[in-house]
Protein backbone atom coordinates (compact mmCIF):
# COMPACT_ATOMS: atom_id res chain seq x y z
CA UNK A 1 0.00 0.00 0.00
CA UNK A 2 1.15 3.50 -0.70
CA UNK A 3 2.79 4.84 2.45
CA UNK A 4 1.46 8.36 1.79
CA UNK A 5 -2.09 7.07 1.34
CA UNK A 6 -1.95 4.98 4.51
CA UNK A 7 -0.34 7.81 6.49
CA UNK A 8 -3.02 10.29 5.45
CA UNK A 9 -5.83 7.88 6.29
CA UNK A 10 -4.31 7.07 9.68
CA UNK A 11 -3.80 10.78 10.43
CA UNK A 12 -7.47 11.44 9.70
CA UNK A 13 -8.50 8.53 11.90
CA UNK A 14 -6.23 9.65 14.75
CA UNK A 15 -7.63 13.19 14.52
CA UNK A 16 -11.21 11.94 14.63
CA UNK A 17 -10.45 9.62 17.56
CA UNK A 18 -8.62 12.35 19.45
CA UNK A 19 -11.41 14.85 18.89
CA UNK A 20 -14.02 12.35 20.10
CA UNK A 21 -12.23 12.28 23.45
CA UNK A 22 -12.76 16.04 23.71
CA UNK A 23 -16.21 16.17 22.16
CA UNK A 24 -17.69 18.10 25.07
CA UNK A 25 -15.29 20.97 24.41
CA UNK A 26 -15.75 20.85 20.64
CA UNK A 27 -19.56 20.84 20.60
CA UNK A 28 -19.57 24.62 20.91
CA UNK A 29 -17.76 24.83 17.55
CA UNK A 30 -20.34 22.72 15.75
CA UNK A 31 -18.39 19.48 15.90
CA UNK A 32 -20.55 16.48 16.58
CA UNK A 33 -19.52 12.99 17.54
CA UNK A 34 -21.42 11.34 14.68
CA UNK A 35 -19.35 13.17 12.08
CA UNK A 36 -16.15 12.13 13.84
CA UNK A 37 -17.28 8.50 13.96
CA UNK A 38 -18.09 8.73 10.26
CA UNK A 39 -14.65 10.23 9.53
CA UNK A 40 -12.95 7.41 11.41
CA UNK A 41 -15.03 4.81 9.56
CA UNK A 42 -14.24 6.50 6.24
CA UNK A 43 -10.53 6.27 7.02
CA UNK A 44 -10.89 2.55 7.72
CA UNK A 45 -12.83 2.11 4.49
CA UNK A 46 -10.18 4.04 2.52
CA UNK A 47 -7.46 1.76 3.89
CA UNK A 48 -9.54 -1.31 3.04
CA UNK A 49 -10.15 0.00 -0.49
CA UNK A 50 -6.46 0.78 -1.15
CA UNK A 51 -5.57 -2.74 0.00
CA UNK A 52 -8.06 -4.09 -2.53
CA UNK A 53 -6.48 -1.88 -5.19
CA UNK A 54 -3.05 -3.26 -4.31
CA UNK A 55 -4.35 -6.82 -4.68
CA UNK A 56 -5.81 -5.94 -8.06
CA UNK A 57 -2.49 -4.39 -9.10
CA UNK A 58 -0.75 -7.67 -8.26
CA UNK A 59 -3.26 -9.58 -10.38
CA UNK A 60 -2.85 -7.10 -13.24
CA UNK A 61 0.93 -7.33 -12.97
CA UNK A 62 0.82 -11.11 -13.24
CA UNK A 63 -1.60 -10.95 -16.18
CA UNK A 64 0.64 -8.41 -17.90
CA UNK A 65 3.69 -10.66 -17.45
CA UNK A 66 1.74 -13.56 -18.96
CA UNK A 67 0.50 -11.44 -21.86
CA UNK A 68 4.03 -10.16 -22.59
CA UNK A 69 5.38 -13.70 -22.48
CA UNK A 70 2.67 -14.79 -24.91
CA UNK A 71 3.44 -11.86 -27.23
CA UNK A 72 7.16 -12.66 -27.14
CA UNK A 73 6.33 -16.18 -28.27
CA UNK A 74 4.23 -14.84 -31.15
CA UNK A 75 6.95 -12.39 -32.18
CA UNK A 76 9.61 -15.12 -32.14
CA UNK A 77 7.55 -17.42 -34.33
CA UNK A 78 6.54 -14.60 -36.67
CA UNK A 79 10.20 -13.68 -37.13
CA UNK A 80 11.10 -17.26 -37.95
CA UNK A 81 8.24 -17.55 -40.44
CA UNK A 82 9.11 -14.20 -42.05
CA UNK A 83 12.64 -15.46 -42.60
CA UNK A 84 11.30 -18.57 -44.32
CA UNK A 85 9.05 -16.53 -46.62
CA UNK A 86 11.79 -14.01 -47.44
CA UNK A 87 14.35 -16.73 -48.12
CA UNK A 88 12.16 -18.77 -50.46
CA UNK A 89 9.91 -16.27 -52.22
CA UNK A 90 10.40 -13.04 -54.13
CA UNK A 91 9.27 -9.79 -52.59
CA UNK A 92 6.23 -9.51 -54.87
CA UNK A 93 4.84 -12.76 -53.35
CA UNK A 94 5.33 -11.78 -49.68
CA UNK A 95 2.02 -9.98 -49.44
CA UNK A 96 0.08 -13.13 -50.42
CA UNK A 97 1.52 -14.75 -47.26
CA UNK A 98 0.41 -11.83 -45.08
CA UNK A 99 3.91 -10.40 -44.94
CA UNK A 100 3.71 -6.63 -45.42
CA UNK A 101 7.46 -5.94 -45.16
CA UNK A 102 8.93 -3.89 -47.98
CA UNK A 103 12.42 -5.36 -47.69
Amino acid sequence: MSKVFETNALKGKALADGMRKKIAELNQYGVNEWELIEMSNDADKAIEMIREVEQLREVVSEKLKSANKQLDSVKERALAYRRIIKAHYTQDKWESFGLMDKR
